[in-house]
């Protein structure tokens, strides 16, 4: 299936998934005059597969898994020169990011619970082990996005409804190298979850990047220039996105 990305790409490629550990890792493949199949992440964070045309997708499949922990360590490197990556790990007094404000987090044990307050998480868990307690919270992260990408697609919406632009559904992923992407035969875009973490501003930049995608599927001099048009200050948001709001969950 076809998906646009956001972000720098090459034309004519298209996003695929594969899973790792629990972690989605998307990658752009591309048909281009190879030997057989090329695998880098670029500057972006964006993982790109070069394949001949004669290779099977299947094949092409089964290597980029066969690379996956290479992927997820170089996807770290490239962060790690972007900005210092803090620790993923849960515990007690950790900062972390709720829309753009930074929050401080408090474990307990006992029945499952988590709830929120103006300056703190509040995670009531039975667990010990440190990735069940990252899944467990991004879990509840998950159902709060599920409130909260549609009402910011229903505030956006209207800056692109007069393209003739479908009024998409959203599915929700966890994902390393893209802030979101669409799929325009199905009226559909996917968000990263991680998205939660930052500013509604910079969530309301890359649901509008990927509703123009319906109308302007390239990265083309039009489709930034609609983007100027209904978002004069999308750029600095974007920076922000990409600068800040980082807690390693």
């Amino acid at each position: 299936m076809k998906r646009r990305s956001l972000g720098p790409m090459e034309a004519h490629s298209e996003t695929h998934s594969i899973e790792y550990e629990g972690i989605e890792i998307e990658y752009q493949l591309i048909r281009k005059d190879v030997k057989y199949i090329n695998l880098r992440v670029n500057k972006y964070s964006q993982v790109v597969v070069s394949a001949a045309k004669r290779v099977p997708f299947s094949v092409i499949e089964e290597f980029v898994q066969s690379k996956a922990l290479w992927i997820i360590t170089h996807l770290a490197e490239v962060e790690k020169l972007r900005h210092a990556q803090p620790s993923g790990m849960l515990h007690d007094g950790k900062t972390v990011y709720y829309l753009g404000k930074p929050l401080t987090l408090t474990l307990a044990q006992g029945s499952p619970q988590i709830t929120r307050t103006e300056t703190s998480v509040h995670m009531v868990t039975r667990q010990i082990h440190p990735q069940e307690l990252r899944s467990e919270y991004l879990e509840w992260l998950r159902k709060e996005a599920e409130t909260v990408f549609p009402k910011i697609l229903e505030q956006i919406y209207p800056l692109v409804k007069e393209l003739e632009v479908p009024y998409p559904s959203i599915q929700i992923r966890n994902m390393r190298s893209i802030w979101g992407s669409c799929t325009v035969e199905g009226a559909s875009i996917r968000l990263n979850l991680q998205l939660m973490k930052a500013a509604p501003e910079c969530i309301e930049q890359v649901v509008l990047h990927e509703l123009l995608h319906f109308c302007q599927p390239d990265h083309s001099k039009k489709f930034y220039r609609l983007m100027e048009e209904r978002m004069p200050d999308w750029k600095a948001r974007k920076e922000l996105l990409e600068t800040e709001f980082k807690d390693g969950i």
